[in-house]
């Protein structure tokens, strides 16, 4: 089973490093690193690409309107160096609220990223972009040798995202999406997409999923609320509860998790149950399962998915 765990920012990049390290030697797939207002994912991701050999390294994901494109290639070459190859850079819009407290627009995010990933991917493969469109007018090179091409994987939820990730990404990201969206909403739409643009292969899907390994589900209300409190106030992941019928409407689902919109999206129970409900997400069409559990100790939680991974 390809099975990967994702960490929030851990505020340290030293731990961020030891954190890769037991993943590798739990034996997972890869470790992918969220981004928020601490430390650089990126930077942090490098770094713990020194510290190990084997194990696959990559954000989940940064925001692409703070970043000028061919200054988010320059760092993911960079990552991708220190990584031996092995990182994968994984970006998406965000969200409104979070560009609000950046200062910047959130505005045609589709167009925003069709030009964005274009301009990224070429410098990446070839050492030089020159793009002239409606959102980028960009011209550069890029000198950093051995490594080798990061992918560049999309977060994606909705049809138009799905297609666009379909068409022009190397891996797709969706997060808080049960594995029935992914069979009915995601997984065709970035078929479709993939053979709009007469790619031969759908890029992967990797199921990003919070996770609880607990079976009393008091704790597991407490740590969800804790833990995950921000992501019913976000109008994509709200609208993903209204799909999935756990909440009436986006302004319901906003006023935070309910025990319907738990069970609809949060794995939750002890290890079997967590190993069942992942292969639910590879049989829906996902590639891959990115594990973030919360509650409980960490490293414990790292040696149970290592267990699920062999399994």
């Amino acid at each position: 089973m390809k099975l990967s765990v994702i960490f929030p920012e851990t505020r340290s990049v030293f731990r961020a490093a030891e954190l890769a390290q037991r993943a590798e030697d739990a034996g997972l797939h890869g470790m992918w690193l969220g981004s928020a207002f601490g430390f650089d994912p990126i930077m942090a991701i490098g770094y713990a690409g020194t510290k190990t050999s084997s194990l696959l390294l990559g954000t989940a994901v940064v925001p692409t309107w703070p970043r000028n494109p061919i200054v988010m290639a320059q760092s993911a070459a960079t990552a991708n160096q220190m990584c031996g190859g092995r990182f994968r850079l994984g970006i998406g819009p965000s969200h409104k609220p979070v560009m609000q407290m950046y200062g910047l627009p959130f505005d045609r995010p589709i167009s925003h990223l069709s030009e964005y990933i274009s301009v990224v991917k070429t410098l990446l493969a070839t050492g030089n972009v020159n793009h002239k469109g409606d959102r980028f007018k960009v011209m550069g090179f890029l000198d950093v040798k051995d490594g080798g091409n990061p992918p560049v994987l999309l977060s994606a939820l909705k049809e138009q995202m799905c297609q666009l990730a379909g068409r022009a990404a190397d891996g797709v990201l969706p997060w808080l999406a049960p594995p029935a969206y992914v069979k009915e909403v995601i997984a065709p739409n970035v078929r479709k997409g993939a053979t709009a643009e007469g790619r031969s292969e759908a890029p992967p899907i990797i199921a990003e999923v919070p996770a609880v390994l607990e079976t009393d589900f008091d704790r597991v209300r407490e740590v969800v609320n804790t833990d995950l409190a921000i992501y019913p106030q976000m109008p994509f992941y709200a609208d993903i509860f209204v799909r999935v019928g756990a909440a009436p409407s986006i302004e319901e689902a906003a006023k935070g998790w309910t025990d319907p919109m738990i069970d609809a999206v949060i794995p939750w129970g002890d290890r079997d149950t967590l190993a069942a409900r992942a292969q639910e997400y590879l049989d829906a069409g996902a590639d891959e399962v990115a594990y973030s559990l919360h509650g409980g100790d960490r490293d414990k939680n790292l040696e149970v998915l290592g267990d699920i991974a062999r399994s």
